[in-house]
C-alpha cells in the first residue's frame, strides 16, 4: 500500500495502548528510531506524543502510517466522549510475561465501546519468563478471542530488543487500512482532532492535532470547539516548519487564543461542543459528605485530563491548569483549604516559599501513579482519621549530604527501631505529604539492615521523597 496523494489514500491513525511499563514506548522507538523512552521519567509515557513514519518493508511493500502513543485508556477515552475519532487501529501492548493487567482491561473496554480494529503485540517475547499462552486464554477471557483459537485478532509476538514481529506488526497495519480503504479527502472542509495541547512558557498555547479531512495551512482562522485561533506556525512531527498538513498528518500549530481540550475538534469555522462533553469533576456534590479539596497543575492538558479521569468521587476539584505552579494557585489552594498537586511542572523558591507562609501543601512528581497515589492516601487520612497504624519506629531528619549525587537523610531515630524496606510516612507540620519506603539505611561508613532508637543513620527513600531538615519519618506495618 501507498499513501500518497496520486492514489487517494490517507495513512492510516494508530493508537497504541497498553499498562505501563508493558513496552509502548520503547515498541514505537524501535519502530521509528527516535529515542522518546530516553526523554521518560521512569520510561513512562507521560502525555500523548503523535507522530508519522515512513514504512519501507522487505516484501516491498510501504506506506506512512500515523502513531498516537496514549498515557492510558483516559485520554482516548476523551477524544471518543467529545465525538472526536481520531483512530483507525488500536495496537495493544500486552507484556508477554505479565500478561493482562488493570490498565489492559480498561483500555480493551474502551476498544470495545469504539468498535476499532485491534491488533496485539506481545511485547517482551524474547525473554525466557514469556507465557504467550497464558496471554491468549486471558484474551479470550476478555472477548478478545486470537485468530488461532478461532477469533479474529491478530496476535503479533514482537521483541523490541532484536526486532522480532515489528515487520509483521506493520504489514498487518499497512493490510488493515488497505482493507479500511482510507480515502485522503484533502478536498473536504478541514476537520482535525486535538491529541495534545499545552501552555508552553515561550510559545503560548500549542496543540497537537491529527488532521482527518481537508488541508490545515499556515495562516488558516482556525477554531477548537469555542477557542478560537490563527495558524501562525506548523510544525511536523519532526518539529520542522512546514505551509499546510493534509489529512493522517500529525501537526503542532502555535496560535490559539487558549489552550484547547483533548478530543476538540478543529474546523475553520466554529462548532458545537458535543452534548457528551467531559464532564468536569466540579459537579454538584453533597454538603454533607467529606470530600478532600484539591488544586492539580500539570504539564499538559492530556495529562491533566487523565488525572482528572482517575479522581475518585471523594475528591472536590477546586481548579486545574496546566504549565507552572504560580502564586494565585497557591493562593486558590489557601482559600478553599485545599492541597496542591504539581504534575511535572516547575515550582519555583519562590512558589515554595509562599506556600509555606500560607501553610499550603504542594505535592510534587514526574510520575502521574505517584501523583494519583498521593491524592488517594490524602483521601483515606481524610475520611478515616482514626487509621492507626502499627508504629515500629519513629525518626526526626535533622541533616542532609550527598554521596555519589545521591541525596541523603540524617535521621535520628527517637523510637522503636527501622529496617531496610519499611513502609515510612515522611510528615510535616503533623500531616502526612509522602508515602514511600527505606531503600537503604547507613550507620557510620558501614551499611546495616535496622537502626534503633538512641542512633543515627544516613537513609535513601525509594520512592523518592523531597525532604525537608525537621520532617518526621514514622515507619509502620498495616494494622488492618
Amino acid at each position: 500500500m501507498t499513501t500518497n496523494s496520486a492514489n487517494k489514500f490517507r495513512p492510516p491513525i494508530v493508537a497504541v495502548m497498553g499498562h505501563i511499563d508493558h513496552g509502548k514506548t520503547t515498541l514505537l522507538d524501535k519502530i521509528r528510531s527516535a529515542h522518546v523512552a530516553l526523554k521518560e521519567s521512569g520510561g513512562i509515557t507521560q502525555h500523548i506524543s503523535s507522530y508519522q513514519t515512513e514504512v519501507k518493508l522487505k516484501n516491498g511493500k510501504s506506506g506512512l502510517i500515523t502513531f498516537i502513543d496514549t498515557p492510558g485508556h483516559a485520554a482516548f477515552c476523551a477524544m471518543r466522549t467529545r465525538g472526536a475519532d481520531a483512530t483507525d487501529i488500536v495496537v495493544l501492548v500486552i507484556s508477554a510475561t505479565d500478561g493482562v493487567m488493570a490498565q489492559t482491561k480498561e483500555c480493551i473496554n474502551q476498544i470495545k465501546k469504539a468498535n476499532l480494529p485491534v491488533i496485539v503485540a506481545l511485547t517482551k517475547f524474547d525473554l525466557d519468563t514469556r507465557q504467550p499462552e497464558m496471554v491468549k486464554g486471558q484474551l479470550v477471557e476478555m472477548d478478545l478471542t486470537p485468530e488461532e483459537y478461532g477469533g479474529q485478532v491478530a496476535v503479533i509476538p514482537v521483541s523490541a530488543k532484536n526486532g522480532t514481529g515489528i515487520e509483521e506488526l506493520l504489514d498487518l497495519i499497512l493490510l488493515n487500512a488497505e482493507i479500511m480503504e482510507l480515502k485522503d479527502e484533502s478536498d473536504a472542509p478541514l476537520e482535525a482532532v486535538v491529541v495534545e495541547s499545552k501552555l508552553d512558557t515561550t510559545r503560548g498555547p500549542v496543540a497537537a492535532v491529527i488532521v482527518k479531512k481537508g488541508i490545515l495551512k499556515l495562516g488558516d482562522q482556525i477554531f477548537a470547539e469555542e477557542i478560537t485561533g490563527k495558524v501562525k506556525a506548523l510544525l511536523d512531527s519532526n518539529g520542522k516548519n512546514i505551509k499546510e498538513a493534509s489529512p493522517g498528518t500529525p501537526v503542532e500549530i502555535l496560535g490559539f487564543e487558549k489552550v484547547p481540550c483533548v478530543g476538540a475538534r478543529v474546523a475553520n469555522h466554529p462548532l458545537e461542543v458535543s452534548s457528551e462533553k467531559i464532564v468536569d469533576v466540579k459537579t454538584v456534590f453533597d454538603p454533607d459528605i467529606p470530600r478532600l479539596n484539591i488544586v492539580i497543575k500539570a504539564d499538559v492538558e492530556g495529562t491533566l485530563e487523565a488525572l482528572k479521569n482517575s479522581l475518585s468521587d471523594d475528591v472536590n476539584l477546586i481548579y486545574t491548569g496546566v504549565g507552572p505552579v504560580n502564586d494565585n494557585d497557591v493562593i486558590a489552594a489557601k482559600t478553599s483549604h485545599a492541597e496542591l498537586f504539581a504534575f511535572n511542572v516547575p515550582v519555583s523558591k519562590t512558589i515554595k516559599n509562599l506556600a509555606d507562609n500560607e501553610k499550603v501543601l504542594i505535592f510534587e512528581s514526574k510520575i502521574i501513579y505517584e501523583i494519583i497515589e498521593d491524592i488517594q492516601s490524602q483521601v483515606l487520612k481524610m475520611l478515616d482519621p482514626t487509621i492507626e497504624d502499627t508504629i515500629v519506629g519513629e525518626g526526626t531528619i535533622i541533616a542532609e549530604f550527598k554521596i555519589e549525587k545521591v541525596r541523603i537523610a540524617g535521621v535520628k531515630i527517637t523510637k522503636g527501631e527501622m529496617t531496610k524496606g519499611d513502609s515510612v510516612h515522611l510528615m510535616r507540620d503533623a500531616k502526612i505529604i509522602k508515602n514511600t519506603q527505606i531503600e537503604g539505611i547507613r550507620q557510620g561508613k558501614e551499611i546495616v539492615e535496622k537502626i534503633k532508637a538512641g542512633h543515627d543513620c544516613g537513609m535513601t527513600f525509594r520512592p523518592y521523597v523531597d525532604f525537608k531538615l525537621g520532617d518526621a519519618i514514622i515507619a509502620y506495618k498495616n494494622s488492618k
